[in-house]
């Protein structure tokens, strides 16, 4: 997709034809801004960001301390340094919109010390990044040539990580907004941004330090990438080397695109998707902007493909189906997202975003200012903020979201199946077969077989997702944590085993069909269990009727020795939850229930699961429920649970 763009000479050609790039409005340029204010569509976002502006116009800028990001390495503990980092760097972003919306001078003292302090952050790049061998994808990277367990950066030796690439480009997009103001109050803090952006960020991506992004193998190279180029854009005048910068950008990216399977499925889960995707989007977009190219996104039926893979994993309103780190509720990229389902014409896409808009500003109107741990930060940096104003008018707010009721996803073997093809209606099932095996996918947990219920649009048998990140998180302790092994998930434990992560363990023999009014999918998950499975086998069979929505999971087990035990864990919100005398569960949700049925099973606990992890609080709130369905006649290992809704 891009090869062309690779050509120097096509780059440079676009870049001199392109005399006055503006991309966005200065302040300077009232009536845009006015219009983007008076937009009924944008009515709620414009006065949630002046209302949360106006609420941190006083009082101290969060610290970035010493011992705070040493906490990474002494700890483990990411989010004590990464919350007030990524809180500066978002009230930055709202001062910023608000007093381009106002232009009355309310913000500015305030959007310079926030700068002040941005620009004195001895590094950009975020702890967990910062650190040979300690993240997937620091890769590259020398050890600390003092103390291998120094919890300091290494002076001079920055790694170009996300952040301290959106960091550039938010700075370098206030000064682009905000330049007439910025030249006649301070021209000197002006000049210092651009050079502070150029040393930390362009002229790293320049030197000879290579990055694991440049590799092309997640969604790094998209969010790295397309921050860089836009940077480059804003910053850098002398046009030879900013077709330099944009050319060395090319290579990471197509490698990227070619990791991409033709289907469209993003492994990572839609979480990932939506920071891959909108980036995707807006590099795209940047290259044939900028640069005068035609790179014919419009046709390429991958790039299609990919923007609307998000479509079939809508549960309701802001859930996605999560599995693996994904997680449950997904803020949209709206600005980023709106120029994707453009460029490619999606209505499926485009009939995302509005709703989502209006959730997301009704949202931050219900909170103050100071709440902390909330999970949207990187969602509504600058880049977002700005897209959202004056990209996200250019789609047509009307329509609805339709599914099929019937979706087989066959790079992440997941299939989806519904009884309306509304969402948010009626029972729904997910359902993965997959692998555990971390060299494809770094954000994998051991959930082969795994199968999540919703019903009109609330999670009732669910999987608890990603949680807040630390240190051992993507080390070889990760798969010990309770929510990432397969003691988290909805899958059998026969005779007190297991599932394991590593290589060969995924399932096999799997089959999914789509008959009439049945979606069935099929596999043995005995890999996940053996590292030599052999003729051992445990079979399952998950089953969904779209006219009733009834669901039968079937579970059939040879370990080659006799079954001792078999216990099935089925996970659950917090919600009430009884026992019948028939042997029966009822689960109530919110206004309708689920019954289990089981067959050769029998309610042996219902245990409540008090959560911690910061991440699972915000979603599940401070417990969920495990019913644990234990095996009765293990002479004869087949078992069955049947769930349909309450009539």
């Amino acid at each position: 997709m891009f090869q062309d763009a690779m050509k120097v000479e096509r780059l440079l050609e676009g870049l001199i034809s392109t005399k006055d790039w503006k991309p966005f409005p200065g302040i300077e340029s009232r009536d845009q801004w006015e219009k983007a204010a008076n937009d009924p569509r944008l009515s709620l976002q414009v006065q949630a960001i002046r209302a949360y502006a106006d609420e941190i116009l006083n009082g101290d800028i969060d610290p970035l301390t010493g011992t705070m990001y040493m906490s990474f390495m002494t700890t483990g503990d990411r989010l004590v340094y990464e919350e007030n980092y990524f809180r500066r760097r978002y009230e930055l972003s709202h001062l910023v919109i608000a007093e381009c919306l106002s232009a009355q001078g309310t913000y500015l003292d305030r959007i310079i010390d926030y700068v002040w302090a941005i620009l004195g952050e001895v590094t950009w790049c975020v702890p967990a990044h910062n650190f040979a061998g300690e993240h997937e994808m620091v890769m590259f990277k020398e050890g600390n040539p003092w103390k291998a367990d120094d919890p300091m950066p290494v002076p001079g030796d920055d790694y170009l990580d996300l952040f301290a690439c959106e960091t550039a480009a938010t700075l370098a997009e206030t000064c682009y907004l905000l330049r007439s103001v910025l030249l006649e109050k301070c021209p000197a803090l002006y000049h210092r941004i651009h050079q502070e952006v150029d040393r930390r960020a362009l002229q790293l991506l320049e030197g000879p330090k290579l990055y694991g992004w440049y590799l092309g193998r997640n969604n790094w190279t998209a969010w790295c990438a397309h921050n860089l180029l836009l940077t480059a854009c804003y910053v850098v005048e002398d046009k030879s080397r900013l077709t330099s910068i944009a050319a060395k950008l090319m290579v990471p990216m197509q490698r990227f695109f070619d990791t991409i399977e033709d289907s469209g499925s993003c492994i990572e889960g839609p979480s990932y998707w939506m920071v891959s995707a909108g980036r995707l989007a807006a590099f795209t977009d940047l290259v044939e902007t900028r640069f005068q190219m035609d790179l014919r996104s419009d046709k390429n039926q991958k790039f299609r493909n990919f923007g609307e893979h998000i479509a079939p994993l809508h549960i309701g309103e802001n859930r996605f189906v999560n599995f693996a780190d994904g997680s449950l509720k997904i803020d949209f990229d709206h600005g980023l997202i709106s120029r994707y389902a453009l460029k490619i014409g999606s209505e499926p896409l485009a009939s995302l975003v509005w709703k989502d808009v209006e959730r997301v500003a009704r949202r931050k109107l219900g909170r103050s200012a100071k709440a902390r741990g909330h999970n949207e930060y990187a969602r509504q940096f600058l880049i977002h903020l700005t897209r959202l104003l004056f990209w996200t008018p250019d789609l047509p707010s009307d329509g609805e979201h339709v599914c099929e009721r019937s979706v087989w996803l066959p790079d992440m073997q997941v299939m989806i199946a519904r009884q309306s093809s509304t969402p948010g209606e009626g029972v729904m099932l997910s359902a993965i077969a997959g692998s555990n095996d971390l060299h494809i996918n770094h954000h994998s947990h051991n959930d082969v077989g795994h199968f999540s219920v919703y019903l009109d649009g609330e999670p009732m048998v669910i999987d608890l997702g990603q949680g807040a990140y630390s240190k051992a998180t993507f080390t070889d302790k990760r798969y010990d944590m309770w929510h990432i092994s397969s003691e988290g998930h909805n899958v059998p434990e026969a005779n007190g085993l297991r599932q394991r992560a590593g290589i060969g363990s995924e399932a096999r023999d799997v089959l999914y069909a789509h008959e009439g009014q049945t979606s069935v999918l099929s596999l043995d998950a005995s890999p996940a269990y053996f590292e030599a499975p052999g003729a051992r086998s445990l079979n399952r069979k998950i089953s969904f009727n779209h006219d009733t929505g009834e669901i039968v999971i079937e579970d059939e087990i040879d370990l080659g020795e006799p079954l001792e035990s078999l216990l099935l864990p089925v996970h659950v919100r917090n919600c009430p939850v009884s026992v019948g005398d028939d042997g029966s569960c009822r689960v109530q949700g919110s206004s309708k229930a689920l019954i289990f049925a089981a067959d050769n099973l029998a309610v042996e606990s219902v245990e409540t699961i008090t959560i911690t992890d910061p991440r699972h609080l915000e979603v599940w709130g401070d417990q969920i429920l495990r019913i644990r369905f234990a095996g009765q006649d293990l002479a004869h290992p087949r078992f069955t649970l049947r769930i349909r809704a309450e009539a």
